[in-house]
């Protein structure tokens, strides 16, 4: 089988219409580590919704029991990592009529995958388990977004190939037999199409091979994608990857005990974070 274009893929991350302009104006405002909050604040303005979207968060119980009033009270309370987080997530939800069955997804359960992974996310930041950076939310809404770009050139040989399988491989090293490339290295060339940061670029291209890239976020997104399959109850992936996710456990200091933790806690944000997300 013919594997996939490599030019043609790039060339289709790279005219991906740009992210909206307040995710532009707050990626180029949190660069500065001396950004001023007011700034912040004129940028979500320019966008209503999401306004909205920061405040339904910062007074949902994850985030305690006072009340907030204002958009500025709801930056502070959720810090630049999740402001930039919903703004992104409210620009890269796949449009409910895409196909990704060969993937073995829909578009909504696509979605909740990626909200899932952004809840353990942040659940392992919450935790202190490591220093993950502030783009590390964002990364894992990204992390599985090469799917989309990928869904996008399948023939439908390419698609039966897909759901075919292979039990004895990871679904990324069927994708690169299969296609010549995997979702991941395709997430890891939109997210430098998009200029983001290069931790968050390398953290998705590498989030199933950690060791390629020994960072917090990368080892962080491995775990939390993990989480999200136990959830999920997708044990063949868990088991392909199982090296990864000891690897990566490893190098965040995370034993069983700790890891079980971080499932129990995130379950009981998910289903108020997937409401705010969606």
């Amino acid at each position: 089988m013919t594997p996939l274009n490599h030019e043609s893929l790039v060339k289709t991350a790279y005219e991906l219409p740009p992210l909206p302009q307040t995710v532009l104006l707050l990626s180029d405002l949190f660069a500065d580590p001396n950004y001023k909050l007011k700034d912040v604040e004129r940028a979500v303005a320019l966008d209503p919704a999401l306004a909205g979207k920061l405040l339904r968060l910062a007074n949902s119980s994850i985030h305690g029991t006072s009340q907030v009033g204002s958009t500025m009270d709801a930056i502070v309370r959720l810090g630049s990592g999740t402001v930039r987080a919903i703004a992104v997530a409210m620009s890269v939800r796949p449009g409910h009529g895409m196909d990704l069955s060969a993937f073995g997804l829909t578009a909504d359960t696509y979605w909740s995958h990626c909200v899932a992974v952004l809840t353990f996310a942040e659940e392992l930041t919450a935790q202190r388990v490591a220093d993950f950076g502030d783009e590390f939310s964002t990364a894992a809404l990204l992390h599985d977004f090469g799917k989309l770009v990928l869904a996008k050139h399948l023939t439908p040989e390419h698609s039966e190939a897909l759901r075919s399988g292979d039990s004895e491989a990871s679904a990324t090293d069927h994708e690169s037999r299969v296609l010549g490339v995997n979702h991941a290295e395709v997430g890891g060339v939109v997210a430098q199409s998009w200029e983001l940061p290069r931790d968050l670029v390398r953290a998705v291209q590498y989030h199933h091979n950690p060791s390629a890239f020994d960072h917090p976020m990368c080892h962080g997104l491995n775990i939390a994608n993990q989480l999200a399959w136990r959830l999920e109850s997708r044990n063949n992936e868990l088991e392909q990857e199982s090296e990864n996710r000891t690897a990566s456990m490893a190098a965040l200091g995370l034993t069983t005990t700790s890891m079980d933790r971080v499932l129990k806690e995130g379950c009981v944000r998910l289903q108020e974070t997937m409401e705010i997300y969606t």
